[in-house]
């Protein structure tokens, strides 16, 4: 039985599916059945994609594997690119180096023990065009701080630097992937718009 008032809500929750299924709407994810997805072409007409594993500078352990993880999760879960593990066949090839990490003591406890942390995540990146061209990215973008705690416990504090690196990684990755989009398919100028 139906409690009082509920029904004018099911009966909107009705229409509202009624009128988006109407409406012609689809998905745009990717491998959806009405089109390739964001990237609105075929798997085959996308370019492909390389990471080389990045040089590290800096003597932090699996650096360079957590941030070339990331730069390729986040590059192969993008619809208008077909990440590769064949560099030879890629008609873009991302390289670079990590810069050596900086950090930093943020706030100290009464006896003069850190209690917080600042790390500084610094790449070097370029894309390398089939044709030979290499386009070097902007190092505004490819730098990032994040805090983390520190801890009487010394497992609990590297733990807590592992996740700020991840997170960092994760961040400079997804900024990579948008510009390199860009570079695949370039933003046209307002005079390009305006037909000038």
């Amino acid at each position: 039985m139906l409690r009082p008032g509920s029904f004018p809500r099911l009966l909107l929750a009705s229409l509202l599916v009624l009128m988006f299924s109407a409406c012609g709407y689809r998905s745009t994810l990717a491998g959806s059945a009405g089109g390739s997805g964001r990237g609105d072409r075929p798997e085959s007409e996308r370019p492909r994609i390389a990471i080389l594993a990045l040089r590290s500078d800096s003597p932090e352990p699996w650096l360079d594997r957590i941030v070339t993880d990331s730069l390729r999760r986040e590059v192969g879960s993008r619809a208008r690119l077909h990440l590769t593990n064949e560099p030879e066949s890629a008609e873009l090839r991302v390289r670079g180096r990590i810069r050596p990490l900086e950090t930093t003591s943020r706030s100290f406890s009464s006896f003069v023990a850190a209690l917080e942390y600042s790390l500084t995540l610094v790449l070097d990146l370029e894309v390398q065009l089939a044709g030979g061209d290499v386009i070097k990215l902007d190092s505004t973008m490819l730098s990032e701080t994040e805090s983390y705690l520190a801890s009487p416990d010394i497992e609990v504090t590297r733990s807590n630097r592992l996740e700020a690196l991840r997170h960092l990684s994760d961040q400079l990755a997804s900024r990579v992937a948008d510009t390199i989009e860009l570079i695949d398919r370039p933003v046209p100028s307002k005079s390009e718009g305006a037909g000038g």
